[in-house]
């Protein structure tokens, strides 16, 4: 038995639903995705300093401007220098970067992420 008016799809108030939640996944997203890409290149930053000449005698201050460097030349933003910390111990040079950033999504709804790095390569 079929209606001749039986519905079909979806109503205008299910389209709008679907609208504003797409909507807000993408506005989350495009908030998110530089500082996951700076996040990444601090990663490649961190790696690249194996390949670095005589990097296993290298002191703290050699480290901290490679470091400099391969954040300027990645163009990586609104880091705070502070959360780099550089230091020997037990026959490695260390470095560790632990940071948070915290992203305004809508009135008081923020997202925080938090990343960290660690590398260390033998001073001996």
């Amino acid at each position: 038995m079929k209606f001749a008016n039986s519905q079909r799809g979806m109503t205008s108030a299910g389209w709008m639903m679907t609208l504003a939640l797409a909507g807000m996944v993408l506005l989350i997203t495009f908030k998110m995705v530089p500082y996951y890409l700076d996040d990444s290149a601090i990663g490649s930053t961190l790696d690249s300093l194996t390949d670095k000449p005589a990097i296993d005698s290298a002191s703290v201050r050699d480290v901290r401007r490679y470091i400099s460097k391969g954040f300027q030349t990645n163009m990586i933003r609104d880091f705070d220098r502070e959360d780099i910390e550089i230091y020997e111990e037990d026959g490695f040079m260390k470095v560790d970067i632990e940071y948070e950033k915290r992203v305004h999504i809508v009135s008081n709804v923020d997202v925080v992420m938090s990343f960290k790095h660690n590398w260390q390569i033998s001073n001996q």
